[in-house]
């Protein structure tokens, strides 16, 4: 088995060859591996917001119902193991080495053309780590769009669920909302289930047009079953009654529907779910990052709020629960999202932005963001780190704060928050 060092130096080796979109590579090593994906039960999760909360409720409802779920998402927030779990239970070193190392023997006659990139090797090792283990249902997050994503090398799925989708990715995906849908599209398979929350009309036709080009067994969330009771922050659909949101933002109620919804396909499929344990389980459901409170004095939220269709969520759950509120928004994002959109959503709804770069290659800078935001009646301060922007924001004492941006640097402000108050 490889060393750590060797690991770390053919993951920078593959990470600098970048993105290539296309199934060719990670279908090739999966077959030099054994084709290890054709032995595992999966739920695919496509869409632009609201993924990693469905996969979390539908891993913690699974869960609760004693399946040995497998979870794959990315990106990885606060550990380099947390985008594999099974049972929750992160992924050990040794374990990931030992995978890694199957990897680089199948790849070692490869030119660098031929490589993987990171991400298919991510995929690749969540694979191996899920029917090592022996799970019995995965959960498997796309990482853009759905028909070219190295996710989708299964020929059959137990289900294929589509979140909300809006305008990210457009250099891979297309420039119409109805390019992309038809991208997030591509993980519905014939004679298989697929389920999508509601969409815009362009997204919804898209999808309804796929689905039946490829004779998928495609559906809506049927919203004559449910009810949302918003007072109460609890939702009912179909089997599944007066359960309550596990995540906060008024968004989480579409997301929530959509779980469920997911549940009770499985359910008429044969999967043993029990209605109660699985009510448990999903009301249990952890996911760190999304508008997550990781202070009450001084009231502080971080989220991975990173487009437009995001930006708007949030507007809304600031618009319905903290109207009265002064808000210190942070932002750190990367430059090749929609970043003037986010502002003209957020910026009228605060009082004070701090600017910091994420550490990412494609990282917008501090200073170019707030070059973007003097537009705006909001003061503007520029952190030259982390640690700086946490100090700035708690120096304006406003009521409330929110960091938001890119998930590749929660984790590093989230830390610098921990060390100041």
């Amino acid at each position: 088995m490889i060393d750590k060092n060797t690991a770390d130096a053919f993951v920078n080796k593959i990470t600098s060859l970048g993105s290539k979109p296309g199934l060719e590579r990670i279908k090739k090593i999966l077959l030099r591996l054994g084709s290890p994906e054709k032995n595992l039960k999966v739920i695919h999760v496509a869409g632009t917001n609201g993924k990693g909360s469905v996969c979390a409720m539908l891993q913690f409802a699974l869960m609760a119902c004693d399946y040995k779920v497998g979870k794959f998402s990315s990106p990885c927030v606060f550990s380099q193991y947390e985008q594999y779990t099974i049972n929750n239970d992160e992924i050990s070193e040794i374990e990931y080495l030992g995978f890694l190392s199957n990897i680089i023997d199948v790849t070692k006659d490869m030119s660098d053309d031929e490589l993987p990139t990171l991400f298919e090797v991510e995929v690749a090792i969540a694979i191996l780590f899920f029917q090592a283990n022996h799970c019995n249902i995965v959960i498997m997050e796309t990482g853009m769009g759905g028909l070219l994503d190295a996710t989708n090398v299964f020929s059959e799925v137990a289900c294929s669920v589509i979140t909300s989708i809006g305008k990210d990715h457009m250099q891979f995906l297309g420039d119409t909302l109805s390019d992309i849908a038809r991208h997030k599209a591509g993980i519905l398979k014939k004679g298989c289930y697929g389920i999508s929350v509601k969409q815009e009309e362009e997204v919804a036709d898209s999808l309804t047009e796929y689905a039946r080009e490829i004779e998928a067994k495609f559906q809506f969330v049927d919203y004559h079953h449910v009810k949302y009771m918003t007072n109460r922050n609890e939702i009912s659909v179909r089997e599944f009654k007066n359960v309550k949101l596990p995540f906060f933002g008024d968004f989480q109620f579409d997301n929530t529907a959509l779980a469920l919804e997911t549940l009770h396909i499985l359910r008429y499929q044969g999967f043993d779910i029990d209605v109660d344990r699985a009510i448990e389980g999903l009301e249990a459901a952890y996911l760190p990052g999304r508008m997550e409170k990781i202070s009450d004095k001084p009231l502080i939220y971080i989220d991975g709020c990173h487009n437009k269709p995001a930006a708007i969520r949030i507007k809304e759950t600031i618009t319905n629960h903290f109207a009265e509120q002064s808000i210190t928004f942070i932002m750190g994002v990367l430059k090749d999202k929609e970043v003037s959109k986010m502002l003209q959503v957020l910026l009228p709804l605060g009082k004070s932005l701090v600017t910091v770069t994420p550490v990412n290659e494609r990282a917008l800078s501090a200073n170019m963001l707030a070059n973007d935001c003097f537009l705006y009646d909001i003061d503007v301060a520029i952190a030259d780190s982390f640690d700086d922007a946490a100090k700035k924001a708690l120096d304006y004492n406003n009521d409330m704060i929110i960091a938001l941006g890119s998930l590749s640097y929660l984790k590093d402000i989230k830390e610098s928050f921990e060390r100041f108050i």
